[in-house]
């Protein structure tokens, strides 16, 4: 992982062990293990007060001098020869490194063995801090922060990586995807000479896979933008039931395909809402095309809107993903949208987690494919136009799947 990448968790620990714990100077290093380096990438100084004792408020974050360049782990200084031991920590008098006035506490920041293939505890840094007097209980914290620090640098890491991959998969596939799509389409269309029957249903098997993958592809960048907080959501007079008839007619052919019954049912005047009619469509469009998916041969998807008194938030409460933002909230009057199959069903224990990123339940991760992502990016978008998602569902007997959003008199009139 490049080292810019944990600067600001390395600052804050320097920060938090000098303003906190006590330290009067803390410099932490980071491993560089691709050049067998030790490099100083934070640096916390705690200033002194009038009678020239340290002050726990005043806390300066320095910039690290370049011209004292690295450690090189195998040119035996003292730093270096500590992260390459097993000790967690070591005292150094005053004087035993750099010529410091002080003696000097050093520890290391090291992974959960877990993260790693072979249960190593992989080094990711060192934190030297200054000290006048040993203190055990500041030796003690000093080490907890270390191990949180790992595990924040680990994280960083992590969502360096997942970024690289999001980037790699948007770049690296979209482009021959789009290719691959087109020249699939002048074969459909005869450009290349007549084609058999047979030969039309291998490339719309085709064509279907790659809007397949282009959909996770989709998925995965939405995923990225949403944690990233960079998906703006724009509000304006939405028409729910022409959301609602557009999402019917664009999955009535998959659904016929399969003999699954998918219809519509309008409960009473339904006014308009504020709210994003694309990212509505959105999260419509993952619900019941997974109602779609999952549901057998021959079975019914019903999707169902009606405005209901905001009484009804208590039955919902249990069963939320996750509660609105919304100042005004609760509403006068609540506007629900419901999608209701005969599927499977979901255990209860799945019902917990079906939110959740890459979760797919027990009773259907062997009988479709997807990225598991649909039901997450429907929550986050559910809660970024401020409303909540839930569901009901009994094994055996299908699912319902709840989208509830307030309804202010602005709005229902």
């Amino acid at each position: 992982m490049g080292l810019s990448d944990s600067a600001e968790v390395m600052r804050g620990i320097a920060a938090v062990a000098a303003r906190h714990i006590g330290f009067p100077a803390v410099s932490v290093f980071e491993a560089d293990h691709e050049n067998g380096q030790l490099i100083e990438v934070a640096r916390a100084v705690r200033l002194a007060e009038d009678d020239g004792r340290s002050s726990p408020e005043a806390v300066q974050i320095e910039q690290v001098d370049p011209d004292e360049g690295p450690i090189d782990l195998r040119m035996g200084d003292p730093l270096a020869e500590f992260a390459l031991g097993d000790q967690p920590y070591r005292l150094l008098n005053r004087g035993d490194w750099r010529g410091g006035e002080r003696a000097c506490l050093l520890v290391q920041m090291r992974t959960d063995p877990h993260s790693d293939d072979k249960g190593q505890r992989a080094l990711v840094g060192v934190i030297a801090a200054s000290y006048d007097e040993p203190d055990a209980q500041q030796t003690a914290l000093l080490r907890s922060l270390a191990t949180l620090g790992a595990a924040a640098t680990e994280a960083a890491r992590i969502e360096r990586f997942r970024r690289q991959l999001i980037s790699c998969v948007s770049h690296e596939l979209r482009t021959p995807l789009a290719a691959i799509r087109a020249y699939n389409e002048l074969l459909l269309d005869g450009d290349a000479g007549e084609i058999n029957e047979e030969q039309r249903e291998f490339l719309r098997r085709i064509e279907t896979t790659c809007i397949l993958l282009d959909r996770m592809v989709e998925d995965l960048l939405d995923l990225s933008r949403l944690r990233a907080g960079a998906m703006p959501i724009r509000r304006h007079p939405v028409d729910v039931v022409a959301v609602i008839e557009h999402i019917i007619d664009t999955l009535s052919p998959e659904a016929a395909r399969r003999n699954i019954s998918l219809s519509d049912e309008i409960i009473g005047d339904l006014p308009l809402i504020s709210s994003n009619a694309d990212r509505l469509a959105q999260v419509l469009f993952n619900l019941v095309g997974n109602a779609v998916k999952y549901t057998q041969q021959d079975g019914t998807v019903l999707v169902r809107a009606t405005v209901c008194p905001r009484e009804y938030l208590a039955h919902l409460e249990q069963m939320t993903s996750a509660a609105p933002g919304d100042e005004q909230w609760p509403p006068n009057n609540c506007f629900m949208i419901e999608v209701i199959d005969d599927g499977p069903g979901i255990a209860q224990e799945d019902v917990e987690r079906i939110f959740d990123e890459f979760y797919r339940g027990r009773l259907t991760e062997r009988s479709a494919k997807g990225s598991g992502l649909g039901l997450a990016i429907a929550s986050r978008l559910t809660r970024l136009l401020g409303g909540v998602l839930g569901v009901e569902s009994t094994p055996g007997k299908g699912s319902t799947f709840y989208l509830v959003f307030p309804l202010y008199e602005t709005e229902g009139g």
